[in-house]
């Protein structure tokens, strides 16, 4: 279990914590993918040091019973560890917490080595940049503030533009519900559960060039952590990937192009269609008790 010092909770689950539900619809659509647009239902439950995702991809197969098949993830930071399971199948997977501090730590300590050795790659990668669109929209109750967030980039494609130095864009809209509201504790959990895999540690010690060249991360990964910087919980959010300088004449399909010449290359659109501060049970936090747990290999 990790240490008090590591957790914010000391001895139990500070009183200010809330129980809390939000259900998000998802609509992603990126080039090249087939099928190209898919829908998810995501529904996060958060109950002190204890967190549930459960995913549900619209028109996917669905199990025996005739329900949507899901994926599951609990996270529970007072037991270190985190469950996966899918619906449908008679096993879960346990994967200790301490997996994932250990190895962000060791990122974490390579990225701070490499630039007391002067062998970090220079940061060439502007700095998001974050417009607060002075307006304010209302959503389940919620008074959320619009953020825009904006990651320019360049690079070259060898297939598409070979000979052309082409400019990229990462563009993310977000309606923010403000500290104190009812999604409060989705954000502090989340935060916990940075300090918990030693996340927060990882994302703070790269510079944008190093984040991006990680394994599994990518320059997303750099517009997120100024996203996770931002004060509020998002409840609603448009992303776009935007491709500048690609040859009007180039055959891509059926793609969107702005009037500004830019080609869209991926959307996602999240929405919270629901919220409730009503007590969830701890049970919703554990694995069924019939399924077993996945055999390990010796």
């Amino acid at each position: 279990m990790l240490a008090a010092a590591l957790l914010s909770y000391g001895s139990g689950v500070p009183p200010a914590c809330a129980d809390v539900l939000v259900r998000m619809r998802e609509t992603s659509w990126s080039l090249g993918r087939n099928p190209p647009q898919v829908e998810t239902l995501v529904e996060t439950s958060v109950k002190g040091a204890m967190r549930r995702i459960e995913s549900a991809v619209i028109g996917a197969a669905a199990d025996s019973a005739g329900r949507p098949a899901t994926s599951v993830q609990i996270d529970r930071i007072d037991r270190d560890s985190s469950y996966f399971y899918r619906s449908g199948e008679p096993q879960f997977l346990p994967v200790a917490i301490a997996i994932a501090r250990a190895t962000n730590r060791r990122g974490a300590s390579e990225f701070l080595d490499a630039k007391a050795r002067g062998m970090a790659p220079r940061d060439t990668i502007p700095a998001v940049r974050t417009l607060d669109l002075g307006t304010t929209r209302t959503i389940l109750g919620e008074t959320c503030r619009g953020v825009v967030l904006e990651l320019v980039f360049s690079y070259r494609d060898s297939a598409l533009a070979p000979q052309e130095q082409l400019t990229g864009a990462l563009v993310d809209t977000l309606w923010l519900a403000p500290s104190g509201s009812g999604v409060s504790d989705l954000k502090r959990f989340e935060q916990d559960f940075a300090r918990a895999t030693a996340a927060d540690s990882f994302l703070a010690a790269a510079n944008a060039v190093q984040l991006s060249q990680a394994k599994g991360q990518g320059l997303v990964s750099v517009l997120q952590r100024a996203v996770r910087s931002l004060p509020g919980y998002p409840l609603e959010s448009s992303f776009v990937n935007l491709l500048h300088g690609l040859p009007k004449g180039l055959n891509m399909g059926d793609v969107e192009r702005r009037p500004d010449g830019a080609v869209v290359v991926q959307r996602t659109w999240r929405r919270a269609i629901a919220l409730s501060n009503a007590p969830i049970p701890e049970e919703r936090f554990t694995v069924p008790p019939e399924l077993k747990e996945v055999a390990r290999r010796p």
